[in-house]
């Protein structure tokens, strides 16, 4: 099926949408609005069903159901890449009114590559048939892994492209609207935009290698899927700006698409002994991302019914759940806006992460009298109530100051201080490969902004930096004498310090640093500083 007419005038039609889109109905970048992305996603799924039914009237019942069958599994399998791409633009901070624009471009490069991969395979299958069972257990393991490692980490940073760029690509410093290259004293250079566009490309490139085997285990047909495919991706950015704001509540969707994965696989591995017909797989993969939709609605609905009744009369809801890993490094990159409300809103929202995850902890240490005593600046009341304080309470002047420190990589490291009036540079040990300056906002509002000295360093900081990404680090509490505190903390409380003797901190400070376990499972770095004059006062 699929002949040289019928390519030419499929590519044509797709051509002249993509025309429309960005020439006439997107031609000035602005934010995609609700009703306007459910309106183009209804568009391409029924462009997508009456291409469908020109199959079945033209080509009979079974090329209709190959393709309906492809293009439902590379939709439900194309969700997993709206997950990278809210974390992407986050990220990296994109403007919303530019994010249609980045996917446009992006979508384009991956009609292309995934065109190439899929005459690649076709190639393959019809030299090599036996590959058909390296796909399929691909497909199995690509499933089982996708199960078994949900809510892994995903980090923008170590994209291989993404580093070689950086270190390669001539670079502007700031975004310039909406255009991917700008020329600066002479020299074309890429704005941060071609990054986010080079990281989208590559990302669907990764998808594609689960996506396209998916689709040969149900047609060998090369026209089939590739058409699912281009219809599928062609809807993916009114889907973005339709499911972004829920996706986190499809809990189970993944658990859905690794069996989806899983069943296909199996069906390309066991086909030369049990037939499993196209309208039998389109019944199951159907079945399967069904039930967990509606398993993940059920189980969102339980949940919210538990915490309104868990709730006490009058009790405001927390929303501490807002600031994930996304939000922190966007709130990062707002401490470089040249707008200083945003970046005293960017400073004060790290700081309230930092200080609830470490609160629980603190918290716990404060039930020891000895230990309480010498953390005295840091005993109000408010910490020691079985109420959970907002942050807002934990940092009122006359109670001390906690510190978050938050790790940045050197070029943003750079551009925040600028954008903040070039603070003073803290007196750091050499030994240490690290940098820091103290943010203040107001009375309420401290955060110590930390990079490495060299890329390719090997102290905490930069260790850290390569193995989460910019973020949260630490956070920092004073002490009247670090040593005793050290001592207390490994008798009273079994917490062993990452020195075993305090050594020398930021500006002839003293400290020592304690990896702590919260309650709700998550860890968090401690750092007690004992101040230059509380030793020599001693």
């Amino acid at each position: 099926m699929g002949t040289p007419g019928l390519w030419i005038g499929f590519n044509a039609f797709i051509l002249l949408m993509l025309a429309l889109d960005l020439g006439v109905f997107h031609r000035r970048s602005h934010a995609i609005s609700l009703g306007e992305a459910t309106a183009w996603s209804v568009v391409w799924v029924v462009v997508s069903l009456a291409f469908n039914l020109g199959l079945l009237h033209w080509y009979g019942r079974t090329a209709a159901l190959e393709f309906l069958t492809g293009y439902l599994i590379e939709k439900s399998l194309s969700v997993d890449n709206i997950f990278i791409f809210v974390l992407l633009f986050k990220y990296f901070a994109v403007e919303p009114r530019y994010q249609h624009r980045v996917l446009f471009w992006g979508i384009l490069g991956a009609l292309v590559m995934r065109g190439a991969m899929i005459g690649l395979g076709v190639a393959l299958i019809h030299r090599f048939e036996w590959v058909l069972y390296l796909f399929g257990a691909f497909l199995v393991y690509a499933g089982a892994q996708m199960m078994l490692q949900k809510g892994e980490e995903i980090q923008p940073e170590r994209n291989p492209v993404l580093r070689w760029a950086r270190k390669f690509l001539p670079l502007t410093k700031d975004y310039a609207g909406q255009k991917f290259f700008v020329r600066e004293t002479g020299t074309w250079r890429a704005t941060p935009l071609f990054l986010v566009l080079l990281v989208v490309e590559t990302t669907d490139l990764a998808f594609a290698l689960d996506s396209i085997p998916a689709v040969f285990g149900i047609t060998r047909d090369p026209f089939i899927v590739y058409t699912s495919n281009v219809f599928a991706i062609l809807g993916l950015r009114a889907f973005y700006f339709l499911l972004a704001g829920v996706l986190p509540y499809f809990r189970y969707l993944s658990t859905g698409l690794s069996l989806v994965l899983i069943f296909v696989g199996v069906k390309m591995l066991s086909e030369r002994w049990v037939h499993i017909s196209t309208g039998a797989s389109l019944g199951i993969v159907g079945a399967v991302l069904a039930v967990a939709v509606v398993a993940s609605v059920v189980a969102a609905q339980a949940e919210a019914r538990g915490l309104r009744k868990a709730r006490k009369p009058g009790e405001r809801r927390t929303r501490t759940s807002e600031f994930d890993d996304t939000s922190v490094t966007a709130r990062i990159r707002m401490l470089a806006d040249e707008d200083l409300s945003t970046r005293a809103e960017a400073a004060e929202k790290l700081h309230m992460v930092g200080l609830e995850l470490s609160h629980p902890v603190f918290n716990q240490w404060l039930t020891d009298p000895e230990l309480a005593t010498l953390l005295i600046p840091f005993k109000p009341a408010a910490l020691t109530s079985k109420v959970r304080p907002s942050a807002r309470e934990i940092v009122r002047p006359e109670l001390g100051l906690p510190t978050v420190g938050v790790a940045v990589r050197p070029e943003n490291f750079q551009k925040i201080r600028r954008a903040n009036g070039s603070p003073r540079l803290a007196e750091v040990p050499p030994d240490q490969d690290a940098m820091e300056f103290e943010l203040l906002f107001g009375h309420r509002v401290s955060l110590d902004i930390l990079t490495t000295k060299a890329p390719n360093g090997n102290g905490a900081i930069a260790r850290f930096l390569e193995k989460f990404g910019e973020g949260i680090q630490q956070v920092e509490y004073q002490t009247a004498d670090v040593d005793r505190a050290t001592q207390l903390m490994r008798e009273r409380f079994g917490q062993q310090p990452v020195y075993p003797q305090a050594r020398l901190g930021a500006d002839g400070t003293r400290v020592n640093f304690f990896l702590a376990a919260t309650p709700a499972g998550k860890k968090v770095l401690i750092e007690l500083v004992e101040a230059r004059a509380s030793r020599s006062a001693s």
